[in-house]
């Protein structure tokens, strides 16, 4: 699924936009919710690079729209433009720190990721890694959708366009991954219990919708700082155990997986090769590494001189385990520049895989 987006989410991102406006924020201001909303989702206007090409979206993903600079700008130019078309029904005061808020969950849910974020951009294209929640993590959507849908379902027309959206959203989870039945099962199981909330009318004042979407926030909030922790205390066991097995390991990336928050994709370097495995904390660590080994030759010649080519900036930057695929040909080398958290093997062109061609 890590090739389906290249960020945390555009649902997740609305969905915290959403679930802030009605946790009664959308009262402070005419345009509060639409502050909010396209607030939650503003930095990622530089997805538009990839209609240009794709390494072109690497090369942007994540860095000037995203960074600290970008926060403190984006709350401007959005409270202005809202202030303007509200013609005094919007404040500008209210709108800006509502969008400051609402812009500043984007960065930070993307951080909690392994694609990453650039923090500083445009000054320093350096990458940080969460480590902590999937790129599409359900659980998120279902605290925030499910608040959300007792929220926004009455009607026959906003109950069908939520049916229709949770039977999409279903189907991705149950048939995009495989196995993991017994997470697959708790989803839909919760999906249940929110329909019978519905049947019956909860909640039904205003005032409890609101803490209802409070919440939620609070929850996901508490969600994400726990995967925080998990990840922080599984890298130090992950080291030591790795460390006690003779390996020399100079890079460490425990990678959240898909549905299961006790499981992680195990990438890690040494000074000869890349290294991969799965880590299972529940209901005690257990490490399991692949006897594959990727020969680790970013610094050879030919990989140096791939990647100094400008078609591939992006890759360069963005590429967080990097290796190469050397192909001998009449006219000159075929390099395959590929990165080991979504490509494992000469067969598997996974996101991110760049081709260039170097004469002789």
């Amino acid at each position: 699924m890590a090739d389906i987006l290249s960020t945390m989410d555009p649902l997740a991102h609305t969905l915290v936009g959403a679930t802030l406006a009605k946790s009664g924020l959308e009262k402070r201001s005419g345009y509060a919710a639409a502050a909010l909303v396209v607030g939650a989702n503003l930095p990622d206007i530089d997805g538009v690079t990839y209609f240009v090409g794709s390494d072109l979206g690497l090369y942007f993903r994540r860095g000037w729209t995203h960074g600290l600079p970008a926060i403190v700008l984006w709350p401007f130019l959005l409270a202005g433009g809202l202030s303007l078309l509200g013609r005094g029904r919007a404040r500008f005061g209210a709108l800006f720190w509502l969008s400051l808020l609402a812009v500043a969950t984007h960065p930070a849910l993307d951080w909690l990721n392994n694609y990453g974020m650039r923090w500083l951009m445009p000054f320093d294209d350096r990458w940080f890694y969460g480590d902590a929640v999937f790129i599409v993590d359900p659980w998120i959507w279902l605290a925030l959708g499910g608040a959300l849908f007792l929220a926004t379902s009455r009607g026959w027309w906003p109950l069908a366009a939520w049916v229709l959206g949770t039977m999409a959203v279903s189907f991705l989870i149950v048939t995009g991954v495989p196995g993991l039945l017994p997470g697959k099962i708790l989803f839909l199981a919760s999906l249940l219990v929110f329909a019978a909330l519905r049947v019956k009318r909860l909640p039904r004042t205003e005032a409890r919708r609101e803490r209802l979407h409070q919440g939620a926030l609070a929850l996901v909030t508490i969600y994400a700082l726990s995967m925080l922790a998990l990840s922080a205390a599984a890298h130090g066991w992950t080291l030591a155990e790795l460390n006690g097995q003779g390996l020399r390991v100079e890079t460490l990336m425990l990678a959240p997986t898909p549905i299961s928050p006790f499981t992680r994709d195990v990438v890690f370097s040494t000074p000869s090769s890349y290294r991969h495995g799965s880590l299972s904390l529940w209901p005690s660590p257990k490490l399991t590494i692949s006897p594959e080994a990727i020969p680790r030759n970013e610094s050879s010649p030919l990989a140096i001189r791939a990647l100094r080519q400008h078609e591939v900036r992006g890759f360069a930057v963005w590429a967080r385990f990097p290796w190469a695929e050397v192909a001998d040909e009449p006219e000159g080398f075929r390099v395959t520049l590929r990165d080991v958290r979504y490509a494992r093997s000469r067969r598997s062109d996974g996101f991110g895989t760049a081709v260039v061609f170097l004469r002789r």
